[in-house]
């Protein structure tokens, strides 16, 4: 089987990279930004050691692959699948792991199904980092079961949830509620305990409650809400709208959304040379707040 991803940062780099090691036939990939010179070695390298080949095109890697894994940032999402649509086939399986409205999703499905190929949404649900591969996703799409049969020799942890695309991606967007509203609650609990030196008593306090894993939660809450500023402050518009649209409230999404875009505008990782420390202490040695 041949394995193609459209986007090649965090999300796909990390599955491709599981998958390597699962012996897959063949992985290709594209992305955007690979003839960048300011990303176009860090992608190659990424590429290298998950075995990946890397495609001129989006519709290079739709032409050559029977699964594809698409993660773009969600205001990319429809054109990106514009961009495989020549190479789209009768058999092809387009999985959309972005974090693009369900609107959105319907909406490739359309032109996918139009090409002769079948859609699934996809909504990764763990730590990509720490999971890879078997990061638990759920599906929707009537080619949902398909996909999860084609990938179970792999021991991807994949859930059915549905025929209908955008329905994972609606759990999701719950889901994101909390999981990203935690991320920016960490930024300013350290801002508030570093000003006043108690660092090291709230965070014992924090263990005292809920035990020694609660500092692997704020290590990665802490660093990748950092990281990924710009990205989850577009997944949390999403979230926004997604609410808007249901009638439901959306008070703390929105201070979660503003709160992001506090952390990508005051420009806190770029602070750091080079990437940014995955534990809270060296989080907290060179943010400069």
């Amino acid at each position: 089987m041949t394995i193609g991803f459209i986007g090649f940062g965090e999300a796909d780099s990390s599955i491709a990279l599981g998958l390597h090691g699962e012996n897959v036939e063949e992985l290709v990939f594209f992305d955007a930004m690979q003839n960048d010179p300011r990303f176009s070695e860090k992608l190659k390298a990424k590429g290298d050691a998950a075995g990946a080949v890397q495609c001129a095109s989006a519709a290079e890697v739709a032409r050559r692959a029977q699964v594809i894994f698409s993660a773009v940032p969600s205001n990319f999402a429809v054109s990106a699948a514009e961009g495989a649509l020549d190479g789209v086939h009768e058999g092809l399986i387009y999985t959309d792991v972005s974090t693009a409205t369900p609107a959105d999703k319907r909406k490739i499905s359309e032109m996918i199904a139009a090409r002769g190929g079948e859609y699934v949404d996809g909504a990764m649900m763990g730590p990509l980092l720490q999971d890879k591969h078997k990061v638990s996703m759920l599906l929707s799409g009537k080619a949902s079961q398909r996909l999860k049969d084609a990938m179970a020799p792999y021991h991807m942890r994949m859930t059915v949830v549905g025929d209908v695309p955008g329905v994972a991606t609606s759990m999701k967007f719950i889901r994101s509620i909390y999981a990203k509203g935690i991320s920016v609650l960490f930024i300013e609990l350290f801002q508030a305990a570093q000003k006043f030196g108690v660092e090291e008593d709230i965070v014992a306090s924090l263990v005292n409650t809920y035990g020694e894993d609660i500092v692997n939660v704020i290590d990665r809450n802490l660093s990748g809400s950092i990281i990924h500023a710009d990205r989850r402050e577009h997944e949390m518009q999403n979230v926004v709208d997604f609410l808007k649209s249901e009638g439901l409230p959306y008070t703390m999404s929105e201070a979660t959304r503003e709160k992001l875009a506090w952390v990508r505008d005051t420009g806190i990782k770029d602070h750091f040379e080079g990437d940014v420390p995955r534990d809270w202490h060296g989080v907290l040695a060179g943010w400069k707040l």
